[in-house]
């Protein structure tokens, strides 16, 4: 064991829910469960994860992370060899026949029994030689309300765990009092006989069920071969409209990829990064922008240095900044109240975030790399809805943050950089953590993640003057209010929510608009207009001594990725698992 917890699992609810117990969800109340197991002693406690929630973005699915304090490698039961496998079912078994007294406890044992529920057979892992479940307190959509699939799935998940007289895990306290009696009943005619388990395990010999489930598959392959009788899946259900939207944009976008890369085979390796830049863009990281705002917006790759480190190019670009350098000094943390999320400096002291980041929030603060932590009062909200999601902080001037400008929305294939501060990430940054623990110095040390996509579809509501930007930057809870900017570092939209859909591999991320964004800004009399020329992705021509190398160019290695992406090393040490604090929703 280790004092220090560490992450081993991480969990969506899409396609669950949870289980309640007296009004509320289990895995809501590991404190009261590591209490009540420590009460009955043993170590049985560590057989339980500990479970960091974050809620859900708009119709994006809450997030359980879990957490233990063993050490050791983690693998799931079905990935241990079968020795290995015998060996933890076997001290599994022994935790809950010790954890036996502990469900029959008035006090708490409808609590311990509920937390019982798991959410599938990958629920249990082996942390080094020590057993521990994660995803429980969850079931699959539906089985809460249907006894029968539950007694099956509490058959393929749990059964071949415990012990045979341990009831089913119940899924109310009416259930628990029914089946985990807290004294066994008597009889006059002799000592009281064991209850017999509610389960679904099969009775018979070990053969039947080989010999059965052979004989329903070759009556299923003899049926098929019927005349008139086909074994196919049933058919989906229609599809809403909303669906086919999210589809038809998808498909969409893969035609104008496919397109685009039939067009790209007329060209050299080489000339693909300036013939087809939305191709192969440019990385980020090497994205120069220029200080004169009145030059035509450029992009320009730090490739042009490597290439010619003695032209003109290099003196060019000595007096810009970085698109890395102004996204750090536009992009805030907005805290509101228990809630983190995003937001953007509009001018010296106005900062644009969500509505329903900081609607209802006691207390608003701002900080960031270079606006250090500051307080925030509200001037404007939008109107309620989702089209109109936008809010207007006012913040002391000259903090040090840097305005960023606004462009059109662009066009599909547009490439794109999402900013922000998402909870997944937050959760296990030391920066934050210090600040949530009161250090104002740690906001300097603060750096937004940053996701690069592009484009993928825009929708234009007349109604509300609003587009909704698609785009495939990934954006999570805690993104909410951040900025979507192209290349040359404009605003195009604010991120705001995310769509999912279970029949479909697709989720949809949303930003607003920047043409919405200027209406919202001009309604509370900040004066803003809208860049609307393209920004060039094209790379300097390189001078002609270096113009002859074209496999030593085909060779090189592309520019660097930001660091907010860069891969952990294998041997690093885990990240501290967030505090009580860090665990408030990222709105």
């Amino acid at each position: 064991m280790t004092s220090s917890p560490r992450f081993v699992a991480s969990r969506t609810l899409s396609g669950l829910e949870t289980v309640e117990m007296d009004g509320r969800p289990v895995v809501e109340a590991y404190e009261r469960l590591r209490d009540l197991l420590r009460r009955h002693g043993g170590d049985v406690a560590g057989l339980f994860a500990e479970p960091v929630i974050s809620r859900s973005n708009g119709a994006a699915p809450a997030r359980i992370d879990w957490y233990t304090t063993h050490e050791g490698p983690v693998r799931s039961l079905a990935n241990l060899d079968p020795p290995l496998a015998d060996a933890l079912r076997r001290r599994v078994r022994a935790a809950l026949a010790a954890l036996a007294p502990t469900l029959r406890d008035p006090d708490g044992g409808a609590l311990v029994s509920a937390c019982l529920n798991l959410a599938s057979p990958s629920s249990v892992l082996a942390v080094g030689d020590a057993p521990l479940f994660v995803d429980w307190g969850l079931l699959p959509v539906g089985l809460a309300a249907d006894e029968r699939g539950r007694a099956r799935h509490h058959a393929e998940v749990l059964h071949a765990l415990a012990p045979d007289d341990l009831p089913d895990p119940p899924i109310n306290r009416d259930d628990w009092a029914a089946n985990f009696r807290l004294t066994p009943p008597s009889s006059p005619a002799g000592p009281p006989s064991p209850r017999p388990r509610r389960s679904a395990r099969p009775v018979g010999s070990a053969v039947t069920v080989p010999i059965l489930a052979t004989a329903i598959a070759a009556a299923l392959v003899a049926l098929s071969y019927v005349p008139g009788v086909l074994i196919f899946p049933q058919p989906p259900q229609a599809m809403t409209v909303e669906a086919r939207a999210i589809q038809a944009a998808w498909l969409n976008g893969l035609r104008q990829r496919r397109e685009t890369l039939a067009a790209a085979e007329g060209f050299a390796c080489p000339k693909l990064r300036s013939e087809l830049p939305t191709l192969v863009p440019q990385s980020p990281a090497g994205v120069r922008l220029p200080a004169n705002v009145v030059a035509p917006p450029q992009a320009r790759s730090s490739l042009e240095a490597l290439d010619a480190p003695n032209s003109a190019a290099r003196s060019d670009t000595s007096g810009t900044d970085g698109l890395l350098d102004r996204l750090e000094r536009g992009t805030v943390l907005v805290l509101a109240g228990e809630a983190a999320a995003s937001g953007f400096f509009v001018a010296d002291d106005l900062v644009v975030t969500n509505r329903h980041v900081v609607e209802n929030a006691p207390v608003l603060m701002i900080a960031g790399r270079h606006a250090g932590a500051v307080p925030a009062t509200l001037v404007r909200m939008g109107e309620p809805g989702t089209l109109t999601d936008f809010a207007l902080l006012r913040v002391p001037p000259r903090t040090g943050g840097r305005p960023l400008s606004l462009a059109p929305p662009g066009r599909p294939l547009t490439p794109v950089v999402g900013s922000g501060f998402p909870g997944l990430y937050l959760g296990t940054d030391p920066t934050f953590a210090r600040l949530r623990d009161g250090d104002a110095a740690a906001s300097r040390d603060l750096v937004p993640v940053l996701q690069t996509g592009v484009i993928n579809h825009l929708q234009h509501y007349d109604e509300a003057a609003v587009t909704l930007v698609l785009h495939g930057a990934e954006i999570a809870p805690g993104n909410s209010g951040g900025p979507l900017v192209d290349y040359c570092g404009r605003v195009v939209g604010v991120n705001t929510f995310g769509r999912t859909d279970e029949r479909l591999p697709v989720t949809a991320r949303y930003a607003l608009g920047s043409d919405g964004l200027a209406a919202f800004l001009t309604t509370a009399g900040v004066s803003v207009s809208l860049d609307p020329r393209p920004c060039d992705l094209q790379a300097t021509a390189r001078p002609e001594a270096t113009a002859a190398a074209e496999p030593t160019e085909a060779a090189a290695p592309s520019s660097p990725a930001p660091a907010a992406q860069t891969a952990p090393r294998p041997d690093a040490r885990p990240a501290p698992r967030p505090g009580p604090a860090a665990r408030s929703p990222a709105r």
